[in-house]
């Protein structure tokens, strides 16, 4: 009878150890989670709702991408901006690292926009550290004009901030 309670005691102990060392890993996992536009923006929605915020960051969001916006363009070492406080980068994966030391005015960006125009693209790493000066930067949107996958991408991925929200999206129309 003995033996049998400190089995059972032994068999509790290990399942609820465990068990807590299951939530606390997930709890502590932070690798920011890269989804497809369409998939992200309805996750946010959802979130709202939820919490009933009265604030929209997904209908934010939309505005951003879908509205014309003052914005920089950076391409082969070339800046050309447009407005006076540009909220909006738009790049290529050969450009990432001349973002560095361009004379880019990072301090008012909230998206990167970054192209994908061509298979050789598909071969590029992008590293997001390049943007760690932008300090308003909170939306990291890739866009592939080539038939690509969503694995493809994200193995281009490189050096993410947990600020950043990463989203992507396979256009091949454009």
């Amino acid at each position: 009878m003995n033996l049998v309670v400190k089995s059972i005691i032994l068999v509790l102990f290990t399942f609820c150890t465990t068990s807590i060392t299951a939530q606390v890993t997930k709890s502590n996992d932070k690798t920011p989670q890269v989804l497809e536009v369409k998939s992200f923006i309805a996750a946010m929605k959802a979130a709202e709702q939820n919490s009933r915020a009265t604030y929209s960051q997904a209908k934010y969001l939309e505005n951003l991408l879908s509205d014309v916006q003052q914005t920089i363009y950076f391409d082969s070492g070339q800046v050309k901006s447009y407005g006076e406080k540009p909220s909006s980068l738009i790049t290529n994966t050969n450009s990432l690292n001349g973002i560095l030391t361009s004379a880019i005015n990072s301090g008012d960006i909230e998206i990167v926009t970054i192209k994908i125009s061509n298979n050789v693209d598909l071969a590029t790493p992008i590293d997001l550290s390049v943007f760690s000066n932008f300090s308003k930067l909170n939306y990291i949107y890739i866009v592939s004009n080539v038939s690509t996958t969503d694995i493809s991408i994200l193995k281009l991925i490189k050096n993410i901030n947990p600020r950043y929200h990463v989203f992507y999206k396979i256009d091949k129309s454009e």
